[in-house]
């Protein structure tokens, strides 16, 4: 199946049950949920990305397996639940309605086609995806650089859920006067910024002006602004409209609300307290500002409620890598801003994994944009999604780095200009015509021909890097170190060096590798004052392992993660990493 979702974009999943949720159909065979799933559904939750259902179920027969399961947790992070025997289309559209959300922004995963059909006629621009893409879902989940540690996300769509319910008992308008609608309007912008950024470039249906402002601090400074907190006898909305008008010409800059308070009648109160100023709309927006609201009173304060910890933004980290380092951040809390750039998967449902290699870290800062576009214009490698990142970026206080595709991945460099190029195994050279079959073989027979002209092309250009490439990663390591910022710290996580039983495809022989690799590579961190972190240190067992040499079990990572906290907090001066409590 295609790609059809962005991981970006997503606000909300709308998920089956039946043999997505879990395997089984409730009824007529035992039910086994799947783990993935869950853990997924609870990291979605983490993101501030919302979960529902719309199944074809008994209601009470769904509440039932979660909470007889033991999946109590689980079924409070299900919001506006629809789960009854109707057709799905229209109801996934009601979901999505009664969430204020809009459809672009929702994405829908069931097992039938017959049902995604459906719900893209009556939900034309929605994502969907079957439960086999479950998986590469979670993968790039990392990518989603936003938290919401306390849920505070969750309790407030909570809060929207009980209204609905009772707004659908009374006429709209002596609903929202018995909601007893309550605001106040507060200039200490800088003090909630962050709060402010976040509203500002994820509000689309609310967001008048939609100006992604890049200098939003300067804005505020400059200009009459204010954010707006709404509370009323459901609950507390928290930070949920801000406006920066330009007080000179009488006219919005800024003007936009969370989508959480659509149909209150907020914006149109803002507008009139601001005596209608000039607002020149842009785009489609979900709401009419010629009327007047007069449900709604300003108080001098309220409270923002379950604020979250501020993040300091003045020290940066950045964690690149496989998924060594993707599984250690699990383990990790921090209150600094933390960035990561692991393998995923691109809108072409091709991984994107060179770019952890060192040769491509070193290549996309020496060349030109140019000269990048033309290298990933001829072959399907390198592609241009490999040449993404912000590794030299000069706000960084500390990048930790992870060796451990250097030994694993096959590195090849342009015998006209140095460049390289990624493909495979480090085991494996492509540019051997004794290869060509193994390469070969498992493709389609109609696509047997044109992958092989491809090789001779590839062969013409390329010679292969060598296995492993350690003087490759050592001119490398000696460009990256001269190209950071000075103030920035280089941490390099090196292989372990400890030989398995357990072996995938591409990892034979990897503790070897290793061994030779890390011998050179423990020089060069000694000579240029680089910590390195050894793997080898960690492993006391076979049981260490999970599927292959590079990948570990929970022991493991808990152990990378309490080291990888050490070196911060040790080189930064400051214990802003901790572990996680219950772990």
């Amino acid at each position: 199946m295609k790609k059809d979702y962005d991981i970006f974009n997503i606000k909300l999943v709308i998920w089956d049950l039946d043999e997505t949720v879990w395997n089984g159909t409730i009824g007529e065979s035992k039910i086994e949920f799947k783990p993935l799933v869950l853990n997924l559904i609870k990291e979605f939750t983490t993101k501030g990305i919302m979960n529902s259902i719309c199944s074809k179920n008994d209601f009470n027969k769904v509440q039932e397996a979660f909470l007889n399961y033991g999946y109590q947790e689980f079924w409070d992070y299900i919001v506006f639940p629809s789960i009854n025997w109707a057709p799905k289309g229209e109801r996934v559209q009601e979901i999505i309605k009664n969430m204020n959300l809009r459809e672009e922004n929702v994405l829908f995963i069931d097992d039938n086609e017959l049902n995604i059909n459906e719900v893209k006629f009556y939900s034309p621009k929605i994502m969907t995806a079957k439960p086999e893409q479950i998986k590469k879902i979670s993968e790039e989940l990392y990518l989603v650089n936003d938290y919401d540690l306390k849920h505070i996300r969750l309790k407030q769509y909570k809060i929207l859920e009980k209204k609905f319910v009772a707004k659908s008992e009374s006429s709209n308008e002596k609903f929202l006067k018995d909601s007893k609608i309550k605001i106040c309007i507060k200039t200490d912008c800088i003090e909630n910024i962050e709060r402010i950024k976040k509203l500002i470039s994820r509000t689309n249906q609310l967001n008048f002006t939609k100006f992604r402002d890049e200098d939003i601090e300067n804005t505020i400074k400059n200009n009459y602004s204010a954010y707006i907190i709404a509370e009323d006898k459901y609950g507390n909305y928290g930070i949920c409209g801000f406006f920066s008008l330009d007080k000179k010409e009488n006219k919005l800059i800024h003007f936009l609300f969370s989508c959480r308070i659509m149909n209150m009648g907020i914006e149109q109160f803002i507008y009139s307290y601001l005596k209608k100023p000039k607002l020149d709309i842009q785009g489609e927006v979900a709401s009419n500002l010629d009327y007047d609201v007069d449900w709604i009173e300003v108080v001098d304060n309220l409270e923002i409620q379950e604020k979250q910890a501020p993040i300091n933004n003045n020290i940066n980290i950045l964690f690149k890598g496989p998924c060594d380092l993707y599984s250690t951040l699990s383990y990790i809390e921090s209150d600094c801003n933390i960035d990561t750039e692991f393998p995923y998967w691109n809108k072409d449902l091709i991984y994107i994994l060179a770019h952890t290699h060192t040769a491509f870290i070193e290549q996309t800062h020496r060349f030109s944009s140019e000269k990048l576009q033309e290298l990933s214009m001829k072959f399907p490698f390198p592609n241009k999604d490999e040449f993404k990142t912000k590794f030299f970026d000069p706000k960084y206080n500390l990048i930790f780095l992870s060796l451990l595709t250097t030994t694993h991945s096959g590195i090849y460099y342009n015998k006209k200009d140095s460049s390289y190029a990624f493909f495979g195994y480090a085991d494996c050279d492509i540019t051997d015509e004794k290869n060509w079959d193994k390469i070969l073989k498992k493709l389609p027979d109609w696509a047997k021909e044109q992958n092989l002209n491809m090789l001779k092309e590839f062969q013409k250009e390329y010679t292969f890097g060598g296995n492993p490439p350690v003087e490759i990663v050592l001119n490398n390591l000696e460009y990256i170190k001269n190209n950071l910022n000075p103030i920035c710290e280089l941490v390099l996580i090196l292989g372990s060096e400890i030989p398995t039983n357990k072996i995938l495809d591409g990892y034979e022989n990897m503790a070897e590798r290793h061994k030779i690799l890390n011998t050179e590579v423990r020089k060069f961190a000694s000579k240029n004052n680089i910590e390195i972190i050894e793997l080898t240190d960690f492993i006391k067992s076979d049981e260490d392992y999970t599927t292959c040499i590079n990948h570990f079990s929970r022991n493991v990572y808990v152990e990378l993660a309490k080291k990888v906290i050490d070196i911060s907090n040790k080189k930064l001066g400051k214990k802003y990493l901790n572990i996680k409590e219950n772990l």
